[in-house]
């Protein structure tokens, strides 16, 4: 039985790429499991399909859009693990693939570019910086394009009888990108974006900069939803939320390379810059991620204090999360055994805090129904 006046809730779900995306899927069938089924007339059932508001940002917003449909997580959570073409028949290449056009276009472009820098530096001593600058324009938007990926995003909602409208879904979704010409961040779902295709709203959100090329809808193009704001948990706020979810799979790695008979992670080495440009790179947008999720969610606690905000992200003493590249395809496996986990030790430490806040909802938890490492697969 739902009370009366029982909050609106939402799940907000931040971007992190491949891993992050598994690592939610994990973190989320814990917090399935964490729901106690119903008992008596006291208590309602309750699901992680069955949020109020859903919003989901880059990675994030494919499982919002997944869960916001009614797609068990725990069917999902099988499917990857047991790597169920049936139900998610993807693979590498439906992300990851050079437009081949676009390369032939490209390669166009750079021998005009040369053969007009030497014609001009023969007659005006045009400087090694001026050519790279003209080299510069004849780059690609982006490596990778997203139109493989938004083909296959159209084939899995119709294979799973999923709406292909924003505006179709039975629950209320919002996806998050930024428009690149008016630097502003757009909301799918609401406004002009309202009734937008779903596998171009989630491709909008996940087109990283430099790694994908932006996204074009309606004129616009839209690059990836994490470029500014990370939780956008504001919308769901806007929308009369009291009680809301993020899950942030983001965190900066704690590294204490002084405790040498603490065993690392890092694979022998004692420093992350020992790892390598892209170590450096993946700690550094970690650092900034986490950053500005928690100076957000302040704002928000202090904004509207009648609202209830329970973050669940990876311990930063944890080194599972960092030791992949975010786009990793191959150890999808993993991150999600490791979300599951590492949200399980978490719900069971803080049980007391979930307990109240969705106990205002007629929602029970039951922290003997979340499930030991060995039967995950189960």
């Amino acid at each position: 039985m739902v009370p009366p006046s029982a909050p609106r809730t939402a799940l907000c779900l931040c971007g992190g790429g491949i891993t992050g995306g598994m690592y939610e899927i994990g973190a989320l069938s814990a917090l399935d499991d964490f729901f106690a089924p119903v008992a008596d007339d006291s208590a309602r059932a309750f699901s992680v399909n069955q949020f109020d508001v859903y919003v989901g940002t880059s990675a994030g917003s494919f499982v919002a859009a997944t869960l916001a449909a009614g797609v068990p997580v725990r069917r999902m959570f099988r499917a990857v693990h047991d790597d169920d073409q049936s139900f998610f028949p993807g693979s590498r290449a439906d992300i990851y693939r050079f437009d081949v056009g676009q390369g032939f276009g490209m390669a166009r472009d750079l021998v005009g570019i040369l053969f007009t820098a030497a014609v001009r530096r023969l007659r005006q001593r045009m400087g090694l910086g001026e050519i790279l600058g003209d080299l510069a324009d004849a780059l690609p938007a982006g490596v990778f394009s997203l139109r493989h990926y938004e083909k296959f995003l159209d084939r899995f909602l119709r294979r799973h009888d999923i709406p292909t409208r924003m505006n179709e879904l039975p629950r209320e979704l919002y996806i998050t990108a930024n428009d690149l010409d008016s630097g502003h961040r757009a909301i799918f779902g609401q406004g002009e974006l309202a009734d937008a295709p779903l596998a171009k709203a989630i491709c909008a959100s996940s087109a990283i900069p430099l790694f994908f090329e932006p996204v074009r809808y309606a004129g616009r193009d839209f690059v990836d939803g994490a470029v500014g704001k990370i939780e956008h948990a504001d919308i769901a706020l806007a929308r009369g939320v009291d009680l809301i979810v993020v899950v942030n799979p983001l965190v900066p790695y704690r590294n204490d390379p002084d405790r040498e008979d603490l065993p690392t992670p890092l694979m022998g080495a004692r420093h992350i810059r020992d790892k390598g440009l892209l170590a450096v790179y993946h700690q550094s947008t970690k650092m900034s991620t986490r950053t500005k999720l928690h100076q957000g969610l302040k704002r928000y606690k202090a904004s509207h204090p009648q609202a209830t905000v329970l973050l669940i992200e990876p311990d930063e003493q944890e080194g599972d999360m960092f030791l992949h590249n975010p786009m990793n395809f191959s150890s999808r496996r993993r991150m999600l055994r490791y979300g599951y986990e590492s949200t399980a030790r978490k719900l069971r430490a803080e049980r007391a805090l979930y307990e109240a806040a969705f106990g205002r909802s007629g929602v029970r938890v039951d922290a003997a129904r979340l499930q030991p490492p060995s039967e995950l697969a189960g």
